[in-house]
This record gives C-alpha cells, sequence and structure tokens, in this order.
C-alpha cells in the first residue's frame, strides 16, 4: 500500500511554537521570529525520515467559525489571544509548504482535523499516517491509520495505534469522542460533564463502553456521579457532537498532486532568506559540469598563461592565513589547466616574474593571495580581478566560496575535506587528488571571470569594483600584516578588577534573592525573578537585558543584574577573550572582511574589534589595551556625523545642507524644529532626543522604534516625527522615492552604484515588508558612507606610500581609522590623514575628520 501522510499543520505550528519560545527566541538579523517555522520543519523531516510517505498533505484551519462555532458559540471561546510572534509565523510557515512543493489545504467551515478525518476515511486503499500533538485525531485509528503524536518538545514522537491505544488509555479509538464527551475539554472550550475528569470518565467507559451507553444505564450509577451525569446530559451530547471529527465532507483534493516529489529549487532559497543554514546546507544544488580541459603537474608553467587573461587558485589547506600551508599553485586558461608545487614554483623565473608584475590575473580573495605569497616569500603584485568580491557585488548572497560554487555550478566531484580532512583532523594528503582539486578550482574560477565581468558592468558597479574594492584588499592586506599591539598586562589589570566586581555584584545578588544561583542562566534566573521574587512576567519569562531595563526600578536586583553582565561581557569578551588573539609579535592581527556586509561597510573578525563598547566607560577603558609601538603614538580620526551629512546632500534638503555649511549643531537644530523652541531654549535632554530622532530617520525607525528608545508615548514619538519631516521635507520626499524606487526595481543604489538588493521590500509577510522598507531608506545612506571611507583608506594609503612614511595604517572602525605613526612625523601624517578623509569625494556639505592622539586609543579618542 502506498503511504499518505497527513499533517496537521496549526497543531504542529503551535506546538513548534511552545515548544521553543521559552528559551533564546530564535530570529533572523532583521527581526523575524522564526523558532515556531524551524521546529515545524524538524518535526516534518523527522516524520519523512519515519514513515517514508508516497503522499503527502498539510492541513490548516481557515480561520474561519466552523460548524461547530454554529452549534455553540463559546466553543474555542476560552483561548488567549496569539503571541504576535507566533502570528506572523503562520504565512511563513505556508511559504516553506510552497518553496518544498508541498500541498496545503484548508476550507472555510471545517477545521483541520476535519480535512484530516475525510481524507484517511475517504482513502481506505492507503496507509494513512496522521502527524500531529492533538489527542482528538487518536479517534481516526483503524486497522491502515495510525498517528504520530508530538509527546515532548519537538523530538518526541509516539506512534499511536489500535493497540498502542489500549495498552496506554484502555480504549479503543472509537471511545476517543466519547471520553471528549464526559471530561469535556478544556483547550477547546468543550464543557463535557462538570466534576467528571478523565480518570472518572475511562472508567465509565471501560463499564459501560459509550457515553449513549452511560445514559442508558443511569439508574445503575450511584450518588454524586449519577447526580453530575444527569446535570450535564444535554452538554455531554454536545460535547461528543463537538468532539466528533467530521469524516464525511466530499474534498476538491487530487489524490494524485499530493505525490511527494524532490524539494523545489525554492527551498533553498527559502532557507537562505530566513537564514536557517543548518537545512540550507543539505539543499545545496549538486550539478556535475562536462569538462573537456587538459590537466597536467609541471615543473615550469606554460608560456601560454603568461599573455593575456589566466586565473591563479593558490592551494592553501586553511581559509586563515595564519594558519595556512601553501602547497602550490593552480592556473587556467581556455581548457588548459596546470599544477605547480610552491618548491618548483620558487625555481620557476618566469613564473616568480608572472606573479610580481601586475598583469591580467584573476584570483579568488586576493587579500589573502596576497599574505599567502608574502608569508612564503614570494612577491604578489596587485592582481587585476578578485573573482570573491565581483561575485558578491553581483549577487550579496555569495558570502563564502561553497555558495559560489553552488550558484555557478562548479564541479565539486572532490570536496576540499577530501582533501586536507576537517579542521583540527588532517589526512594524509592525496597528492594526485591534491593537484586535481586545485585544477578543477582554478577552471571553475576561469569560466565565470568574463561573466562576472560583463554582469558588474551592466550592473554599472565595474567603476566601483576597479576604483574602490580592488585597490582596497591591498590596504587592508597591509594592514592585517601590521596588525595592532595590545599590553597584557592592561588586559590582566581590566581582567582582575573585573572579577572583582562581578565576585561583589554576585554576592549583592545573592543576598537579595536569598539564595545562590547561577546568574549566567537564563533558566535559574527567570525562576528567581519570578518564582521566587514574584515580578511580574510576560508571556516569555525573558531575562534579555531590554526586558530588565524595563524592570529597572521595579526590583533593586535589577540594576545589579545589569551591572553583572556588563562586567561579565567586558572579562570574558574583551579582557579574556582579546588575550587570546595576542600572537609572538605582541599584536592583534584582526581580519578584514569585504563580503560578510550588505551596506558594504567592512566588518572585522578573529577578533571582532568593532564590536568594543563606547557605551559606557568601562567598555571604553578596554582601548587602553591597544597602544602604540615603541617611538610611535597611535592617531585616531572619525568623521563627523558622516550619516546625516550623506543623507542632507543625497536629499537635497536645504535646511540640513545650510545648518552643516554654517557649523550649526544639527542635533540642537532639530531640537529647535521638533520641540518649538529658539536656540538658546534648547536644554541638554531635548537635543538628546533630537539626536535620537535624527539617527533613527536614517535607519527607517518608526513611531514605535522611537517611543521604545526614548521612553515616551508612541503618539509624542510620532508627533516628533511628522515635524522632522515637515521640518526637512526633501528627506521625507527622498526616503519614499527610495522605498518606490526599490518597490519597482529590487535594489537601492550607493552614489557610486553599490547595489543592494532587498527582496523582503516585496514580500508577502508584513513584518518582512517593513524590513524591507527601513532596509531601503537606510542601505544608499550607510553603503554611500561606506564607500566614503574606503576611498580615504584608499586615498591616504597611497599617500603614505609616496610620501615613503614609517608610519602605517592598522584600524578602521567603522568610521574611524587609526594609524600607528611615528612621532616624528606626527604632523605630516595629520595633515595627510585629516586632507585625505575630508578631500576625497566631493558632498553639498562639509566632510569633518578631526585626528587626535595618544599614546593608547583610549587617550587617541
Amino acid at each position: 500500500m502506498k503511504k499518505l501522510l497527513l499533517i496537521d499543520g496549526n497543531s504542529m505550528l503551535f506546538r513548534a511554537y511552545y515548544a521553543t519560545v521559552y528559551g533564546r527566541m530564535m530570529k533572523t538579523s532583521n527581526g523575524i521570529p522564526t523558532n515556531a517555522v524551524y521546529g515545524f520543519i524538524t518535526m516534518i523531516n523527522k516524520a519523512f525520515d519515519m514513515i517514508h510517505p508516497d503522499m503527502v498533505l498539510v492541513a490548516w484551519d481557515s480561520g474561519k467559525p466552523t460548524f461547530r462555532h454554529e452549534t455553540y458559540t463559546e466553543y474555542k471561546g476560552t483561548r488567549k489571544e496569539l503571541d504576535q510572534e507566533l502570528i506572523v509565523q503562520f504565512p511563513i510557515a505556508r511559504e516553506y509548504l510552497d518553496a518544498y512543493g508541498l500541498q496545503r489545504y484548508e476550507c472555510d467551515g471545517i477545521e483541520a482535523d476535519d480535512i484530516i478525518g475525510c481524507m484517511a476515511r475517504q482513502h481506505p486503499e492507503l496507509e494513512i499516517h496522521i502527524l500531529s500533538s492533538d489527542r482528538d485525531l487518536l479517534q481516526l485509528i483503524d486497522p491502515t491509520t495510525d498517528v504520530y503524536l508530538m509527546k515532548k518538545g519537538i523530538s518526541e514522537i509516539e506512534v499511536m495505534n489500535e493497540e498502542k491505544l489500549m495498552e496506554t488509555m484502555g480504549i479503543k479509538p472509537s471511545q476517543i469522542i466519547d471520553l471528549k464527551a464526559l471530561m469535556g475539554d478544556s483547550a477547546d472550550n468543550i464543557p463535557g460533564v462538570k466534576g467528571i475528569g478523565e480518570k472518572t470518565a475511562l472508567k465509565l467507559l471501560k463499564e459501560y463502553d459509550t457515553v449513549d451507553n452511560v445514559y442508558a444505564h443511569i439508574e445503575e450509577i450511584k450518588g454524586k456521579l449519577k447526580e453530575k451525569l444527569e446535570t450535564d446530559r444535554e452538554k455531554a451530547f454536545l460535547s461528543k457532537y463537538l468532539a466528533t471529527i467530521k469524516t464525511d465532507e466530499t474534498l476538491p483534493i487530487d489524490i494524485t498532486a499530493l505525490m511527494l516529489q524532490p524539494p523545489k529549487e525554492e527551498l533553498h532559497d527559502f532557507y537562505i532568506k530566513y537564514e536557517m543554514n543548518s537545512f540550507a546546507k543539505n539543499t545545496r544544488k549538486k550539478e556535475e559540469v562536462t569538462r573537456d580541459g587538459t590537466y597536467a603537474v609541471v615543473q615550469k608553467i606554460s608560456e601560454a598563461f603568461y599573455d593575456g587573461h589566466s586565473v591563479v587558485y593558490a592551494d592553501i589547506d586553511n581559509e586563515n592565513y595564519y594558519d595556512a600551508t601553501l602547497y602550490g599553485f593552480a592556473l587556467s586558461k581556455e581548457n588548459k589547466n596546470e599544477y605547480i608545487t610552491l618548491e618548483d614554483a620558487r625555481k620557476d623565473p618566469a613564473f616568480l616574474q608572472y606573479l610580481a608584475t601586475k598583469n591580467d590575473k584573476a584570483v579568488y580573495d586576493a587579500k589573502n593571495f596576497y599574505h599567502a605569497c608574502h608569508k612564503n616569500n614570494l612577491i604578489a603584485a596587485d592582481v587585476n580581478f578578485d573573482i570573491m568580491l565581483a561575485a558578491f557585488l553581483v549577487d550579496q548572497t555569495i558570502s563564502d566560496y561553497e555558495k559560489l560554487a553552488e550558484k555557478y555550478h562548479f564541479d565539486q566531484s572532490i570536496h576540499k575535506e577530501d582533501i586536507y580532512g576537517k579542521k583540527g583532523k588532517p589526512k594524509l594528503i592525496d597528492f594526485a587528488q591534491q593537484s586535481k582539486y586545485a585544477m578543477l578550482q582554478a577552471e571553475n574560477l576561469y569560466s565565470i571571470v568574463a561573466l562576472l565581468d560583463e554582469a558588474l558592468q551592466e550592473m554599472e558597479m565595474k567603476d566601483l569594483f576597479d576604483t574602490i574594492e580592488m585597490p582596497l584588499t591591498r590596504v587592508l592586506y597591509a594592514m592585517e600584516k601590521e596588525g595592532v599591539y595590545c599590553d597584557k598586562a592592561v588586559l590582566q589589570k581590566i581582567a582582575d578588577e573585573t572579577e572583582a566586581k562581578i565576585n561583589a555584584l554576585s554576592l549583592q545578588i545573592y543576598e537579595i534573592a536569598g539564595m545562590e544561583f547561577n546568574i549566567n542562566s537564563p533558566k535559574q534566573l527567570a525562576s528567581v525573578l519570578y518564582d521566587e521574587l514574584g515580578l511580574k512576567a510576560g508571556k516569555k519569562r525573558s531575562t534579555a537585558a531590554d526586558v530588565l531595563e524595563k524592570l529597572v526600578h521595579v526590583h533593586p536586583i535589577i540594576p545589579l543584574l545589569l551591572e553583572h553582565r556588563k562586567y561579565q561581557k567586558i572579562y570574558s569578551t574583551y579582557a579574556i577573550g582579546l588575550a587570546k588573539h595576542i600572537l609572538a609579535d605582541g599584536k592583534i592581527h584582526t581580519l578584514f572582511n569585504q563580503i560578510q556586509t550588505q551596506t558594504g561597510r567592512l566588518s572585522s573578525s578573529e577578533p571582532n574589534l568593532q564590536n568594543i563598547s563606547v557605551r559606557n566607560e568601562e567598555g571604553k577603558g578596554i582601548r587602553k589595551a591597544f597602544v602604540a609601538s615603541e617611538g610611535h603614538v597611535l592617531l585616531s580620526a572619525d568623521y563627523s556625523q558622516i550619516e546625516l551629512r550623506m543623507l542632507a546632500h543625497m536629499a537635497d534638503e536645504e535646511q540640513m545642507i545650510d545648518a552643516f555649511n554654517h557649523d550649526i549643531d544639527i542635533h540642537t537644530k532639530t531640537a529647535m524644529q521638533i520641540f518649538d523652541v529658539a536656540h538658546d531654549e534648547v536644554d541638554a535632554n531635548m537635543r538628546r532626543s533630537a539626536k535620537t530622532v535624527n539617527f533613527g530617520i536614517v535607519y527607517g525607525q518608526s513611531d514605535f522604534g522611537l517611543s521604545e528608545q526614548l521612553g515616551i508615548s508612541r503618539k509624542e514619538a510620532h508627533t516628533f516625527i511628522e515635524k522632522y519631516f515637515a521640518s526637512y521635507p526633501k528627506i521625507k520626499t527622498f526616503m519614499d522615492a527610495t522605498i518606490a524606487y526599490c518597490e519597482e526595481h529590487g535594489y537601492v543604489k550607493t552614489l557610486y552604484n553599490r547595489r543592494r538588493y532587498i527582496k523582503e521590500i516585496a514580500d508577502k509577510n508584513y513584518m518582512m515588508r517593513e524590513f524591507g522598507k527601513r532596509a531601503a531608506m537606510n542601505a544608499p545612506i550607510q553603503g554611500s558612507a561606506a564607500d566614503l571611507i574606503k576611498m580615504a583608506m584608499i586615498h591616504i594609503y597611497q599617500k603614505m606610500q609616496e610620501e615613503k612614511v614609517k608610519s602605517r595604517m592598522i584600524l578602521q572602525i567603522h568610521d574611524e581609522l587609526i594609524f600607528d605613526v611615528c612621532e616624528d612625523e606626527i604632523d605630516k601624517m595629520t595633515q595627510i590623514v585629516e586632507e585625505g578623509m575630508q578631500n576625497v569625494m566631493k558632498l553639498k556639505v562639509p566632510l569633518i575628520a578631526q585626528a587626535n592622539i595618544g599614546k593608547s586609543w583610549y587617550d587617541a579618542k
């Protein structure tokens, strides 16, 4: 018999949500909750593995009143209003089913249970399996139908058939209806007989079989039980009717359309969109590409590679260049592929000259290529084309080699792990396989260079690629190679002081709580706050910082907990965490990433130096550990209010442009507008609120978000925003035009034509569309600011090369550049940096960047 799997969509999504909501809420990077959908998919996948169905149907409630509501208006009347975080996931779950190609069905007037009941009864020729957490469906069990019942969380499934039901409950499937008739169901507000619970109901059914038979023998029943049954006789039969799943509705469902097919390609896109990377890995396309090229291991590279366009692939075993071993190079050109070992490459003058000459060669990850060559004492000139950067500009979902290989259908018949093993588990290398793998990658990459180059030109990003992204690879390589000195003694002092504060705070917290517990455990902390201390808990009993901040005046333990968290982060992430990244040269060599942010901003990793807090003095104190080299100082310069200046220029907003051109404080100017006061009447609180509004507008903040941030009513926040746009009308016009452009084209652009595609702008889900609008408003501004500082870095680096200074650029932190400056070059470097940052781009407003000097990063701020 063929197997039909019937899935109770509502039940499964509810189960998935409430099984995961009390931990850390799973959300995408743009704030869309996905915990229920993730659990929903996990349970379906598990059912597929257990059942191996031939056909699948997911049944849903339509959300409209049913025949049960017509009979009993209080049906399901006691259910609480659903969490907004669950409501928004229903369309996402349906989107998943459509992306997979799984059939779904809902029908006004009946429930998902009824759809499942009708399908089960109308197809006796099939082996029916029902997936649900609703015990009502146990009434459908028969010799060809069983129920896969979710028992605990999203992982434990119990298979219920006739034998198992009798074993666990002592009743037949049909008696499930009679059980509900007697005991009722609080979840659905089915009344039953008041005062009769499951134990008594089962006892009656064991003796009398059905509720009808109970009442046929009512005279045999004595005492209070008889009285209860007689009082609620009408409710018992009403409950039986309500609990009976409909099985006689003719559904317009073509059984052949339910055949389970391999997932559609859109499923992978769904997983990427909602950042479910663990699922995405299993849906990658595996497409073999026919090859007709030649492959050869050579001692000298053929002369053909030195003329015209070719690809060079550095054969390294690890993406982190500090730990990587360079084995050799693979070259590809027009169906010709060659591999040369590092040892032979060093003996090949023509190849060394080729490496050291700026020519028409392409690589994947130019910055890493420079590092690999430098580490092995090879001179590498600037490469002409970085395939990694080009691919990311064309499609920002391609943030690593695996995604590139998937999109362009690379031959992946040999995997890197097959050659080198997994991280920490190296393999004995088979040289024949290794060289073949490297040549395959070179050939794969060669096949898409012309395609990417053409796409960059069509998308008007070739200039951005050639004049910003490519030159920047050399600048970032030099910065990573240089590194920044980090004083371990300073970090240790901070660690000791912070640990003492953590211990003191812990004792205070224990005293107030009246008990010791793990303060870093959300579960234990929730128990202390909401059970032991009796604080009012939300539905999720959350201990997140934003929740605790709202309780700061409610109980004296809350400020102590927030302080404890602050010091715990300083201790573990910075004081201890940063020390692990100090290498033998006494420096931290952070990695700068060009393909990790959709706005074009650089990101920092291993370690991330861009997330060192500046919100409080203790966080800033970490910067004391970053120091200049001997006989040098640190020079720090950052742009003043760069995103607001960029906004004024791009929106052509005269009021704002005039304020910047006359050096009027923009936050004071905005405070005057939204509070209707004169310049000398603006106080510190007004200016602070205006600053929040200014930057909130840049990020497309709503009145709700602004009200939360300022601690004011939503109405007041709405008034602030209205006054802001009335004061700066061209900003509103610019924002609306930007959203309209994005809705029409699917992307927005920076001043230098960097595109950001925003699929969410046309999404069916309201929250996703709203995120898309906010992203559309912010991306051109933040992206243009990112382009600006990259241009400044290139300009300053080239000027430093021309002047042959001993000073070095060492860090970029958002809108800030940091240099290790020789003391006798302070004046020259100050001029180079300030002029470079202020004059690299001409706007309708002045660019302001002021250099500060200090022995440490802290002092230079």
